[in-house]
């Protein structure tokens, strides 16, 4: 990013730069644009029927982002990411994942149960979840017998059950660092009946 500022001054003073996707690829270039205080906007993606017509070209698409931002045309105000809404984003992109994992979890769980052994199949197919899990990690199968599939299907679900109670856990720490976060950000938001 250094070396494409020191190449962009080169030109003569440099007044705005339009950068595409702030919010994603483009955010550490806008990052050190800003600290070095030049002006950054947010150019709009290319125009596809223009696009279609000239066809894929970076060359193109930076000479179009330039026109752009000097003509104050398809741009917008850049993401700034930073501050606590950034860190409300990075931390609820964990979260998101953790649960996300975690259904996946209990769904390989409840199909290893429909397929399991019977005598496994009958100890934990009336189970609610909660104490599902908790029975599953607590299974203590000799894993000497690895080759038999009652073994193997209980030494499986005592993985995916204790990898469920971990993500558990991820997902209780991160709400703890969430919640507090987000009453800062915005306190009307939580005191709002049915909102959590």
């Amino acid at each position: 990013y250094s070396a494409l500022l020191e190449w962009m001054r080169a030109f003569g003073q440099l007044m705005k730069v339009g950068v595409e996707g702030t919010g994603a690829y483009g955010a550490g270039l806008a990052r050190l644009l800003r600290a070095e205080d030049v002006e950054v906007v947010e150019i709009d993606r290319p125009d596809r029927k223009k696009r279609r017509l000239q066809g894929k070209s970076d060359p193109i698409d930076a000479i179009a982002a330039a026109k752009s931002a000097a003509a104050g045309e398809r741009t917008g105000v850049p993401k700034q990411r930073d501050g606590r809404i950034e860190a409300l984003r990075n931390l609820r992109l964990a979260r998101r994942s953790a649960v996300d994992q975690r259904a996946t979890i209990q769904r390989q769980i409840k199909s290893l149960i429909v397929t399991a052994p019977d005598e496994v199949r009958e100890q934990l197919r009336h189970l609610p979840a909660t104490k599902l899990i908790s029975t599953c990690a607590a299974l203590r199968p000799d894993p000497a017998d690895a080759a038999s599939p009652a073994t193997a299907t209980q030494l499986a679900l005592r993985s995916l059950a204790r990898r469920h109670q971990q993500l558990s856990t991820e997902i209780t720490d991160l709400d703890d660092l969430l919640d507090p976060l987000v009453a800062a950000i915005n306190p009307r938001l939580i005191a709002t009946h049915g909102v959590g």
